[in-house]
């Protein structure tokens, strides 16, 4: 089972991505009112995990065009928590899809920008028991999130994010 979802995994992510290779990736205005800021965006924020309240911090790069609203991020995120029995820190790594919904709200406002996301991943997690039991190291074979979101463009070089979905996430955006 575990070959099976490496297998499909592997062949999204190769299909996504050459179909984001053959995409115009200057594109910041998808038309008919859509204008949002996408591809060369770095977003960093703090987050909080509805489990076990969960805190840490996330960062992706929006660095491919996937079709007229869609973006491809790598993402990366550390989070901790504490059980009250134990301890847990995990470090994400995986890819943060952005369905940019601009043009269908008819946002023209380049000020604005409003979107639905979802991550996949894997995550390293390093457990701490207290007590008698025995802690260490656990590799995730997939994580995944979902979430809706809003930026706000102070320039075109900095803005404001808030994500709210699996989690929820406060942060900067940096223009590259």
């Amino acid at each position: 089972m575990k070959n099976i979802n490496k297998i499909v995994v592997t062949v999204l992510f190769f299909t996504l991505s050459t179909f984001g290779f053959a995409q115009d990736k200057t594109q910041k205005s998808s038309g008919n009112g859509g204008s949002y800021q996408g591809v060369g965006s770095l977003n960093v924020g703090l987050g909080m995990g509805f489990h076990h309240g969960a805190g840490g911090i996330n960062a992706d790069y929006e660095f491919l065009q996937l079709g007229q609203d869609f973006t491809l991020a790598a993402a990366l995120s550390y989070y901790g928590w504490d059980t009250g029995h134990s301890k847990h820190n995990t470090f994400g790594m995986g890819v943060r899809f952005r369905w940019y919904a601009d043009r269908v709200l008819g946002i023209t406002s380049n000020k604005w920008d409003v979107f639905a996301s979802g991550d996949v991943g894997f995550g390293i997690t390093n457990s701490n028991y207290y007590g008698e039991h025995d802690g260490g190291n656990n590799i995730s074979p997939i994580y995944w999130g979902i979430g809706i979101g809003t930026k706000y463009h102070i320039s075109e070089k900095i803005g404001i994010q808030a994500i709210i979905g699996t989690g929820a996430q406060i942060g900067v955006t940096f223009g590259l």
